[in-house]
């Protein structure tokens, strides 16, 4: 074969692995609002930090999205951990959940109108005998439905939670971590998704935060923020945190339909990125530091995991061994050529 028909091989042979390993990121558009009670509250959640026989007030705010006013009423029901995702669990408040007293709504019922924020004042009058925690739902639902339905959701419902901490001597304040893990100890490409589990083995919610530090070989490459939000952990409980490390070249995007990310993942160029290209042995070092009443106490663990690219290794290998192969042949031709010539050459003399 001559030397430019091997050319023309090597070169259909690079645009086919390159066609077939490249792929092309997309993205459905984000839908408009759902019709229906669309309500949305801030702030959420609410933290509140006081003493016994004290009176305190905050203000929650509401906003209607929909295309009519909605007449609101404003309920109060009571929330637990469920799970250790963080998601609340509703229950409907109890004769003998007597805090439920406390609490006053100015005004309790009203009309919202659409896109505009309502202002509605919490007032929570403590007893001097309140303790601890109380973990209150403020709910807003529309004045005319029977009820609203306890559920680990709402229905016909939105609320706010509420985290009422009442100081006394007796707060036990312990938090921990449980485990730091990824999802897999080998990735492709990123993200690599960190969980880290949280335990409170207190009698009072807690709050940890801080970061993440990415390293590989000692050198710090990336630092990620963890539970900037300030998700709490209710007592004795677990809460599962989870961080996603995609500051990478390439990186797996999650896929958006509806407004909603879904469990589909596209391959993301962005060849601006491409001082980020991930490969390799890496540590990733946890710092939470929480209250504990006195001092700030700092938790920390540490996990390495690896990334690597090993499609991208696999063509790159294939177009090293087809190079190699190229020069081979080309070698060979010339040492073929000259052994020709000198055997003409001989044959002359």
């Amino acid at each position: 074969m001559k030397r430019s028909t091997w050319g023309r091989v090597i070169v259909g042979l690079l645009a086919f692995g390159v066609a077939g390993f490249l792929a092309v990121t997309t993205q459905a558009s984000a839908a408009t609002p759902r019709a229906g009670f669309n309500i949305v509250t801030s702030p959420l959640p609410i933290k509140i930090q006081t003493a016994p026989g004290k009176t305190v007030t905050t203000e929650l705010r509401l906003n209607n999205q929909g295309n009519q006013p909605e007449r609101i009423k404003v309920g109060l029901m009571k929330f637990g951990a469920t799970g250790e995702t963080g998601q609340p669990d509703l229950f409907d408040l109890k004769p003998t959940d007597t805090y439920a007293s406390w609490v006053h709504f100015s005004p309790a019922e009203f009309t919202a109108q659409p896109n505009v924020w309502t202002s509605v004042k919490m007032t929570i009058n403590i007893p001097p005998g309140a303790s601890l925690g109380y973990y209150l739902a403020v709910t807003f639902s529309r004045a005319n439905q029977p009820g609203v339905k306890a559920t680990t959701q709402l229905h016909g419902a939105v609320a706010t939670l509420v985290l009422l901490d009442v100081h006394t001597a007796n707060e036990k304040r312990d938090l921990q971590v449980a485990s730091f893990s990824t999802d897999h100890g080998l990735y492709e490409y990123l993200p690599a998704n960190f969980n880290v589990k949280l335990h409170n083995g207190g009698n009072i919610y807690l709050t940890g935060s801080g970061n993440i530090f990415v390293q590989r070989g000692g050198k710090t490459v990336d630092t990620l923020d963890f539970n900037s939000a300030g998700g709490s952990v209710l007592p004795n409980s677990n809460r599962v945190f989870k961080v996603a490390w995609n500051n990478g070249f390439p990186y797996f995007k999650q896929r958006i339909v509806n407004g909603k990310p879904v469990n589909k993942y596209s391959l993301t160029w962005n060849f601006t990125k491409l001082n980020r290209f991930r490969i390799g042995h890496y540590t990733a070092k946890l710092l939470v530091v929480y209250d504990n009443g006195k001092t700030d106490v700092p938790l920390e663990s540490t996990l390495s995991f690896w990334v690597l690219p090993w499609k991208l290794m696999l063509v790159g290998l294939v177009v090293l061994a087809l190079i190699g192969y190229a020069l081979f042949m080309l070698v060979r031709s010339i040492m073929g050529r000259g052994r020709n010539v000198h055997s003409r050459f001989r044959r002359k003399h």
